[in-house]
C-alpha cells in the first residue's frame, strides 16, 4: 500500500512561564517570641502547540517534500493551561525550640468549571525541639524533634475536562460541520488532597544513629472521575464530575547509622522504608465499568479485575475439564469456586508497590577513596506482562500450550480469556549503583591550577538480586522493573527494552 511512498512531518513546541514573589518580614515581638511573615505570588503557565502534515503517492523519484504527493493530511493542537495562586504564612517561634506555622493558599486554574472560580488551601504544622528543653536529659538520645502537620493540597482536572467541546466533522456533500465532542461539567472543581502526618528526627549515641519516621494519612476528596454521558445530553463518551473518595495511609522511615568514624576510616549506612495503603471509599453511585483495571470501592486504585480461574483438570484428549472460578464480584462474600460461566470478575492486585525502599553504604578509606553501592527494593503489586500472556495465549508458542502440559493455562484458553496467563508479582530488588572515587592529592590538583581533583569509576543496574516471582505458568519475564505506559496506575507492559547495564568513569577538577 506504501510502495509509491509517503512522508510524514510532526512538530511540536512546549512553552512555560512562570513568574514567582515572595517577600518576608522578620521580627521580634516580645522577649524569646519571634514571629516571620511571608506573602507571595505565582503565575504559570503552559502551552503544547503540534501540528502534523502527512502526504502519500508521490509523482516521481526524488520528489521528497509533502505538498507533492496526491493525498495530503493535516493535523494542529493547541493545549494550554493557567495558574494563579497566592499565598500568606505566619510562623511564631518561641526560645528556637518550639515553631508554629499557618498558612493560606489560593489558587485559580483555567482547566476549572465556569461555575468554580477559586479554591483555598490551609495548613497548619507545629515543631518541638525537646532536646533544647533546659529539663532534657535522656542518656543515648542527643537530639529529639516532635513535628506535626495538616494541610489541604489539589490537583486541578485535565485542560478540557471541564469545557463544553465539539468536534469538526465532514458533512453531507462534503461540507464542513460540528458533531458532539465532551459535554463537559461546569461545575468541576480540582481533587483536594486533606493529609495529616505526624513523625519525629532523632539523633542518638552521640549522633552515630540517626531516625527519621513519618506516618501520613491523606484523604483525597471530589476525586475526578469519569462516568457515562448520559445519551439525552446528545454527547458521547463519558463526563467528568467530582465525586470519589481516596484515602491514602503509611509510613516512611530513614534510619542513619555511622559504624566508624576515624581520622582514615569512615563507615556509614543509610536504610528507607515506606508503605502504602490506598483504597477508594466512595464513587458516588457511578458505575465502575467492565475495563481490566478500574475503581471499585473497597480496593486500590486502578486495581486489576479479570476471570480467576481456582481448578482445572486435564483430560485424556488434551482439554481442560472440571474448570471452576472464583466467584468474584457475582458472589457476595466471595463464597465457594463456581463454574466459570457463572463467576464474576475477582481482584488480582494493585498496580503500584505496597511497599518500597533502599539500602546504601559507603565507605571512606584514608580520606581519599570512597566506595559506595546502593540497592533499592518494591513490591505487593502486580504486573500485566504481555510478553508472556501473547507467548501462551496469542502466538501459541509457549511449551505449556504447545505441549498442553499446563491445565490453567488450557482452561484459559478455552474460556477465551488471554491477560491472566500473563498476570506476575512485580516485587523485585536491584543492585543499583556501585562506585568508587578517588580524591586526587591537592598538590596534583593545584599542577594544573585546580583547587581539587577527583576520579570515579561507577556501574549503574548491574545485578537483579531478587523477583517476587520469575515466571508464569513456567514463561519467564524479561525485566520486572519495566512498562508500557508512562502512568503510574498502569499495569501493563509489553516489548519494552530492559534497563541498561552502564559503566561510566568521570575526571571531575574544580576551580
Amino acid at each position: 500500500a506504501q510502495s509509491r511512498g509517503f512522508k510524514e512531518v510532526t512538530g511540536t513546541r512546549t512553552g512555560y512561564v512562570t513568574v514567582d514573589y515572595a517577600a518576608t518580614a522578620a521580627f521580634d515581638v516580645i522577649s524569646d517570641v519571634h514571629l516571620s511573615t511571608s506573602v507571595g505570588a505565582q503565575y504559570y503557565r503552559k502551552s503544547i502547540a503540534g501540528h502534523t502534515s502527512r502526504g502519500e503517492v508521490f509523482p516521481a523519484a526524488g520528489v521528497e517534500t509533502v505538498s507533492a504527493t496526491a493525498i495530503r493530511i493535516g493535523e494542529e493542537s493547541f493545549v494550554e493551561n493557567k495558574t494563579l495562586g497566592m499565598f500568606v504564612q505566619e510562623q511564631v517561634g518561641w526560645k528556637n525550640r518550639i515553631f508554629l506555622t499557618g498558612a493560606l493558599r489560593g489558587d485559580d486554574n483555567s482547566a476549572f468549571g465556569k461555575n468554580f472560580d477559586f479554591v483555598l488551601y490551609p495548613k497548619v504544622s507545629a515543631t518541638w525541639v525537646l532536646n533544647e528543653e533546659p529539663w532534657w536529659n535522656l542518656p543515648g538520645v542527643e537530639a529529639l524533634k516532635l513535628r506535626a502537620a495538616w494541610g489541604k493540597a489539589g490537583q486541578q482536572p485535565d485542560a478540557f475536562a471541564a469545557a463544553r467541546t465539539y468536534r469538526p466533522s465532514v458533512g453531507p456533500g462534503g461540507a464542513s460541520t460540528l458533531t458532539p465532542g465532551n459535554v463537559g461539567n461546569p461545575d468541576l472543581e480540582p481533587e483536594v488532597g486533606e493529609e495529616l502526618e505526624l513523625g519525629f528526627d532523632a539523633g542518638l549515641l552521640n549522633d552515630r544513629l540517626g531516625i527519621e519516621f513519618t506516618y501520613y494519612d491523606q484523604r483525597t476528596k471530589g476525586a475526578i472521575v469519569q462516568k457515562p454521558a448520559l445519551p439525552s445530553q446528545g454527547f458521547p463518551g463519558v463526563q467528568f464530575v467530582n465525586i470519589g473518595e481516596v484515602v491514602n495511609s503509611g509510613i516512611e522511615l530513614a534510619v542513619n547509622a555511622r559504624f566508624l568514624q576515624r581520622p582514615t576510616l569512615n563507615w556509614e549506612t543509610t536504610f528507607t522504608l515506606s508503605t502504602n495503603h490506598n483504597e477508594v471509599l466512595d464513587l458516588g453511585g457511578v458505575d465502575p465499568g467492565g475495563g481490566l483495571q478500574r475503581q471499585v470501592v473497597g480496593y486500590p486504585l486502578s486495581s486489576t479485575f479479570m476471570k480467576k480461574i481456582v481448578q482445572a483438570e486435564l483430560g485424556a484428549d488434551g482439554k481442560a475439564t472440571n474448570i471452576l472460578c472464583e466467584g468474584g464480584d457475582k458472589v457476595a462474600g466471595g463464597g465457594p469456586p463456581v463454574p466459570c460461566s457463572q463467576a464474576g470478575t475477582a481482584y488480582f492486585g494493585r498496580p503500584t508497590p505496597a511497599w518500597e525502599g533502599s539500602a546504601s553504604t559507603s565507605l571512606t578509606l584514608f580520606r581519599n577513596l570512597r566506595l559506595y553501592a546502593l540497592v533499592d527494593f518494591v513490591g505487593g503489586h502486580i504486573r500485566r506482562d504481555g510478553d508472556i500472556a501473547a507467548a501462551h495465549l496469542f502466538f501459541y508458542i509457549s511449551k505449556e500450550i504447545v505441549t498442553r502440559s499446563d491445565p490453567f493455562v488450557v482452561a484459559y484458553n478455552q474460556l477465551g480469556e488471554l491477560w491472566q496467563t500473563g498476570m506476575i508479582e512485580g516485587g523485585f530488588a536491584k543492585l543499583r549503583n556501585v562506585s568508587a572515587t578517588y580524591q586526587l592529592p591537592r598538590v596534583w590538583a593545584q599542577r594544573i591550577g585546580a583547587d581539587r581533583a577527583s576520579m570515579t569509576l561507577a556501574g549503574e543496574n548491574l545485578a537483579t538480586l531478587w523477583v517476587e516471582q520469575c515466571c508464569v505458568f513456567g514463561r519467564k519475564q524479561v525485566e520486572p522493573e519495566i512498562r508500557s505506559s508512562t502512568s503510574e496506575l498502569s499495569d501493563y507492559n509489553q516489548e519494552q527494552f530492559p534497563q541498561p547495564r552502564r559503566l561510566t568513569a568521570a575526571f571531575r577538577v574544580s576551580f
